[in-house]
């Protein structure tokens, strides 16, 4: 090539021509990303198992060889008696053995077990059994079910769960065995039965027991050692297993989690403020527990404020109990256990959570602090929504009851406190509702148990996202 040739079309640079290429044009296809929305399918197969549950119970009580009268039971009382026991709630319409047979009592005993263990809880012992995974969302229910025990796999965490729970119940049912006979004077054939029906109620809050005629534990006001024995199972069930994994290891107060310690704490004063309220109460000037010694009086009053914990048990008729004291242990039931127990309510972590909210805010302090720690105010937040929308629920119960039933407002009160808390105590009136009011409860209980839970993992979820828009702030007026 020289500088005198022909030029073509292109740049020429010293003797180098550069020819440009044709673009050719592509048509490339950009699919828009599809966002989708979290799914949680762990909380759907939680209330989707509890209902379940529920419907299999009805059946099987529903069946004639379930009733110890002729044909079947309604099927209203058998949904209520299926629900109460499968959220360990305790409330009945009918006594329990003068109404269901041996299969029946059975059946409720059952239901008892797997609605306390969590039926989440139980599922994943059955996948593991049958040798497959276990899913993610199975892992964040049933963490939230049971706490945390320091296990490294699901597995093992309910393992322990499995021998802690059956350690309970095999030495509650041998002790209340011995003090049954002593109690008795005899060994009926029975007398084991009814012992380790009681010491699975006992440790899953449950409140329903076999004695027969309603009297629940009233036979036993002058026994301490029966009265103590059930305590004792209730506690253990209301205090989770978290907490009690943590005081076996620690066994130190200052090395205990912040958890615990909340727990523990709130557990003892609670206690010891409705002991001190029903003794006084109704220890003197024709109360109930008048017929006792002080002492026997004394250790009913402190028995009866463990049961309020939701696990429904009575020691007293509390038909006649004075109507403070029945207003104190409505607040005793809708504050319930602790998280991840067999307990109800609101929770205890949830209660004490808010009360240092309260403190920390008349101290004028900008963070909540509690036990030298400071509690994130995602989880204050989420507290507050949790004891918020439990109250609207407990007071949307109390105004169907009133529309629909002729019942004393302290009563209905007690008896909404009781459903919601899945307690079980009773001034007697859930026998005399109708159709509406025990419809009502039903929903109660199953709210009650499934719904708490059910808030707190959902507010978990959407509390971890960053808000991506934030307006400016403004003062508004409070007071």
């Amino acid at each position: 090539m020289h500088s005198g040739g022909q030029r073509r079309q292109g740049a020429q640079i010293g003797n180098l021509r550069i020819r440009r290429g044709r673009r050719q044009r592509q048509v490339v296809q950009v699919q828009r990303p599809v966002v989708r929305r979290p799914r949680r399918p762990g909380m759907a197969s939680l209330l989707a198992g509890f209902l379940i549950l529920i419907a299999v119970g009805t059946l099987l009580l529903w069946l004639p060889i379930a009733s110890r009268e002729e044909g079947s039971v309604p099927l209203l009382t058998a949904l209520f008696t299926a629900t109460s026991a499968v959220c360990v709630t305790g409330l009945v319409v009918v006594d329990t053995y003068d109404y269901y047979t041996l299969f029946g009592q059975m059946v409720i005993l059952g239901l008892i077990q797997l609605g306390g263990l969590g039926f989440m809880a139980s599922s994943t012992l059955l996948i593991l059994a049958l040798g497959r995974r276990v899913s993610v969302s199975q892992r964040v229910v049933t963490t939230s079910l049971t706490g945390t025990l320091g296990a490294s796999s699901v597995a093992d965490l309910l393992k322990r769960i499995v021998i802690m729970t059956v350690a309970f119940e095999v030495v509650g049912t041998v002790v209340l065995t011995v003090l049954f006979m002593a109690h008795d004077g005899s060994a009926e054939p029975r007398t084991f039965w009814r012992a380790l029906f009681i010491s699975v109620s006992a440790f899953n809050n449950a409140g329903f027991d076999i004695e027969g005629g309603g009297r629940n534990l009233i036979g036993f006001a002058g026994n301490p050692f029966v009265l103590v024995t059930v305590a004792l199972l209730t506690l253990g069930g209301s205090l989770s297993y978290a907490v009690l994994w943590d005081v076996q290891q620690k066994r130190r107060w200052r090395t205990l989690t912040l958890n615990s310690k909340m727990v523990l704490s709130t557990f003892g004063a609670l206690i010891v403020l409705g002991a001190v309220v029903i003794f006084v109460r109704e220890a003197f000037a024709n109360g109930t527990l008048e017929p006792l010694a002080l002492p026997e009086a004394l250790i009913v009053s402190v028995a009866e404020s463990a049961y309020a914990r939701t696990s429904g048990f009575t020691a007293f008729n509390l038909g006649g109990a004075e109507p403070e004291v029945l207003l104190l242990m409505s607040g005793l039931m809708f504050i319930g256990g602790a998280s991840g127990s067999t307990a109800g309510g609101i929770k205890v972590n949830t209660f004490t959570t808010l009360f240092a909210t309260i403190i920390a805010s008349i101290r004028g302090r900008e963070h909540v602090q509690l036990f030298e720690r400071e509690i994130p105010w995602d989880l204050v937040n989420r507290a507050l929504t949790v004891a918020l929308l439990s109250v609207a629920i407990c007071f949307a119960v109390v105004f169907v009851l009133m529309a629909t039933n002729d019942v004393d407002s302290i009563d209905l009160i007690f008896e909404t406190a009781s459903a919601f808390g899945t307690t079980g105590l009773s001034t007697g009136i859930t026998g005399t509702l109708n159709a509406a009011g025990q419809l009502t409860l039903i929903v109660a209980m199953f709210i009650g148990r499934v719904g708490p839970l059910t808030i707190a993992l959902a507010l978990s979820a959407r509390f971890t996202a960053r808000e991506r828009i934030r307006y400016p702030e403004a003062e508004i007026n409070i007071g």
